[in-house]
């Protein structure tokens, strides 16, 4: 089937980064894909089957919904929610063996009190504030949720987590280091109590790569799936120390022509009239806005690859449409294909193009690709194949 706009996987991507990602691990190390925020903006059921047929059987999610829908598709896949659960939500994630991360005594009652009308077990994974000042349970009260913990029969103590807050800081690791001394603290006094949970993970991308000693029993790998570094910094340092990591981008933004317009030198482009066509030449209509994922701070400086040539963004990018310069591509028909994310002959746009021309992060942009957008699986040859 032929898409107007649409998302590609690349299978062989997906293949090459989970084998990567996981050579850094010991065998015994469980590796966890988070695949919260569409798969970051991937597609969640389409990366999800992608790694599931990689032998990944452990998914980290940010809803309750999420959640579910992974077990309908994959009911022995380990699955744990990371973000916030509402207390009505509860009841189908302790029928559904959903790992849930928690924070507070409140919640840990309240589990209890759920799982045992059901006569289930619920499995947590306690959180511990190291000093990122998110979720977590700050050390002064860990003592107190740990003997919640034990007078709580239906609850089970599964997993022990915390999340760093500068890990890419290559240039300096103190802050990680005291997140990590804190986090052992906790570990022990858990130890000590009599708790021997079976997940232990704090480790994200960057310290997959870069810090063995974070790995813990489980790591959860993020964008480095993707095959996109977290930081400039960590495949900076990766190249420093070489370190046998190599990442694939496995997602290409792609759409088609609409219209072809000839524009007059001097012409106004798009709303507000914010540009002028700077010779004569053509403009191409775009069916992709902002409500696409194609952001508006992309307006007037974002670029598009059409036949391997670099089209500039013109005017500001409307909610469905945008326009671009195409008078350097000889040949233009309705229909032909645009690279927004992705290569088009010798030339690419990468997350990094896309992200810093924003001022903002490739996690942003890819994130907010609009998850009704198809996500089409493409299986590309491999060298072997080629030869």
């Amino acid at each position: 089937m032929s898409h107007r706009t649409w998302i590609e996987l690349d299978t062989n991507a997906v293949k090459a980064n989970v084998a990567t990602l996981k050579s850094l691990l010991q065998p015994e190390t469980r590796f966890c894909a988070v695949v919260k925020a569409n798969a970051y903006g991937h597609g969640l059921l389409p990366m999800s089957e992608l790694l599931r047929a990689e032998g990944v059987d452990a998914f980290a999610v940010d809803t309750i919904a999420d959640a579910l829908t992974l077990k309908d598709a994959f009911p022995t896949a380990f699955v744990l929610v990371l973000g916030y659960v509402m207390s009505e939500d509860l009841p189908n994630a302790i029928k559904a063996d959903i790992h849930l991360t928690v924070a507070d005594k409140s919640r840990i009652r309240e589990l209890q009190s759920v799982a045992s009308e059901l006569d289930k077990q619920a499995f947590i994974h306690l959180k511990i504030e190291t000093g990122t000042m998110r979720q977590g349970v700050d050390m002064v009260n860990l003592g107190d949720v740990l003997e919640e913990i034990k007078t709580s029969s239906n609850v089970v103590l599964s997993g022990l987590s915390t999340h760093y807050a500068n890990l890419e800081d290559t240039s300096d690791a103190k802050f990680a280091g005291e997140q990590f001394e804190r986090f052992s603290e906790a570990e022990r006094m858990v130890l000590d109590a009599g708790f021997s949970p079976e997940f232990i993970h704090t480790a994200c991308s960057a310290g997959i790569i870069l810090y063995p000693a974070l790995h813990g029993t489980m790591v959860r790998a993020g964008i480095s799936m993707y095959g996109l570094w977290s930081d400039k910094d960590v495949e900076m340092a990766v190249l420093h120390h070489r370190i046998r990591c190599t990442l694939q981008p496995v997602l290409s933004f792609k759409t088609r022509v609409a219209q072809i317009k000839t524009a007059r030198v001097g012409t106004p482009i798009g709303y507000g009239m914010t540009e002028t066509m700077p010779r004569n030449g053509r403009i191409a209509v775009i069916p992709v806005g902002y409500f696409d994922g194609m952001d508006r701070r992309l307006s007037s400086r974002g670029e598009v690859l059409i036949k391997g040539h670099r089209c500039k963004v013109m005017g500001r990018i409307c909610m469905n449409m945008m326009m671009v310069d195409v008078s350097n591509v000889p040949t233009l028909v309705p229909g032909d294909e645009v690279v927004i994310l992705g290569r088009s002959g010798a030339h690419s746009i990468t997350a990094y193009d896309i992200a810093r021309t924003m001022g903002t992060i490739p996690y942003e942009f890819i994130a907010c690709l609009n998850p009704l957008i198809p996500r089409v699986i493409k299986q590309t040859a491999t060298e072997e194949e080629n030869e």
